[in-house]
């Protein structure tokens, strides 16, 4: 019985279902780690795991058996290849120095990510045209990625020719050139319980490929949605072969080359268009801005009624008017309620929108940062407020958060620094 608790833990921690890798695979695993630890029997070795949870992780790693090589099975690469540039040139990333965002989960050993990588790369794609986040589960699987040497076994493909390219000798073993491992951000992540992108509708590309054949039928629907989420429409999704049949054909459609296994997803008018996102009707006026202001929430009404209250009003500087409104007054005030009723999606996309139209607006950074922290993203926080300082030096509320933040990752002379600045603005604003 208590093997059936432990695999249970296993499901509710990572997904994984016995039946899809087989119980006798897991039931081996268990084994193994039982010897290691000294427990005598399966019960002591449950009760262990759930109070430890660094022995949980090492069972993970036992069970979690990586098996990758690089451009493994080749069409998605040349898929890819072939896509990669026109997604980058119709979102308007290439004169907005907006990069292109691909995500690899789970990434393993690192060879699908560097695969990608040196396709960009020879496709013309500069560093800093293009981002690489890689998650896996496995801590061993990341220290190897992070390492970047590999043995023959990593170069079982046939379309070999990038390694004389992109490789040097070490020994036996080969390692990858430095430039191509700096496009690639590596980091451990759980896809069943962490949140793994900053915002939905992030990435331009995914590739999650044989993951989700450990999953059963209702676990694979939760995380196909949220790889959904993530991506942006008109993106692409890159899956296994046995895991094609579970993409939700109203969501996306099956780019039909052999071997490739890739979708696109479809464009919805449900969505907020922005730089960032799907621009197949872009707006070209502030006016259109105001209208789906005023659209994109049923609290809308309630939210106006509230805007008039003192207690909520903003004293940002003004902004263009359009028939008699300050839109960017309104903007803001309306970002200030959306942030104070958590809806911190909705603020997210209404500053991206307002910035499509007024790409320099400090303010409009400045909320991005905000946002990006209350959601976690502390890295794209500080980002995004650098830019604010960038366009605005004396941008006290920016300022002050980049101090913060600065401060909770330990960098105490950044903080001092920004707070120096902060004071100096405040007096001449005073």
């Amino acid at each position: 019985m208590a093997f059936v608790h432990i695999k249970n833990l296993l499901y509710k921690s990572i997904g994984l279902h016995s039946d899809t890798v087989g119980e006798s695979s897991i039931d081996r695993a268990i084994s193994q780690r039982m010897h290691v630890t000294n427990c005598s029997n399966a019960s002591a070795y449950y009760k262990l795991l759930k109070g430890d949870k660094q022995e949980l992780g090492e069972l993970i790693e036992e069970v979690v058996v990586p098996e990758t090589w690089f451009f493994r099975n080749i069409t998605p690469f040349e898929v890819l290849r072939d896509n990669a540039l026109n997604i980058y040139a119709n979102t308007g990333k290439s004169e907005k120095n907006y990069p292109l965002k691909i995500l690899s989960i789970p990434c393993s050993s690192g060879e699908e990510p560097y695969s990608i990588a040196m396709v960009l790369n020879n496709s013309g794609m500069k560093k800093g045209d293009f981002i690489i986040d890689a998650i896996d589960i496995s801590a061993r699987a990341l220290k190897k990625s992070r390492r970047a040497v590999y043995g023959k076994h990593s170069f079982r493909e046939k379309e070999m020719d990038f390694q004389d390219k992109y490789f040097e000798p070490v020994r036996s073993e080969f390692r990858l050139l430095k430039d191509i491992r700096d496009c690639v951000s590596f980091r451990q992540g759980n896809i069943i319980t962490d949140p793994i992108s900053p915002a939905d509708e992030y990435y331009d590309i995914i590739f999650c490929r044989n993951l989700l054949i450990y999953f059963n039928r209702e676990t694979q629907r939760k995380m196909l949605n949220k790889l959904s989420l993530m991506l942006k429409c008109g993106g692409l999704l890159f899956v296994g072969h046995a895991e094609s049949g579970q993409i939700d054909k109203n969501d996306f459609t099956k780019i039909r080359i052999a071997k490739a296994f890739s979708f696109r997803k479809k464009m919805n008018d449900k969505f907020l268009t922005s730089p960032a996102k799907c621009n197949d009707q872009p707006v070209n006026k502030l006016r259109d801005i105001y209208d789906q202001l005023v659209e994109v929430t049923k609290k809308d009404i309630e939210l106006s009624k509230k805007i008039n209250n003192p207690k909520y009003k903003s004293t940002k500087n003004n902004k263009n008017d359009v028939s008699g409104k300050n839109i960017g007054n309104y903007f803001f005030e309306k970002i200030d309620l959306l942030i104070n009723e958590n809806c911190l999606l909705d603020a997210f996309r209404l500053c991206e929108k307002f910035l499509e139209e007024q790409p320099e607006d400090s303010d409009a950074y400045y909320y991005l940062g905000l946002i990006s922290n209350l959601r976690g993203d502390s890295a794209g926080a500080e980002e995004l407020l650098r830019k604010a300082i960038y366009l605005s030096p004396g941008h006290c509320n920016a300022l002050a958060l980049s101090a913060d933040l600065a401060e909770k990752r330990g960098d105490e002379d950044s903080a001092k620094s920004l707070r120096r600045r902060e004071q100096k603005a405040r007096k001449r604003s005073s």
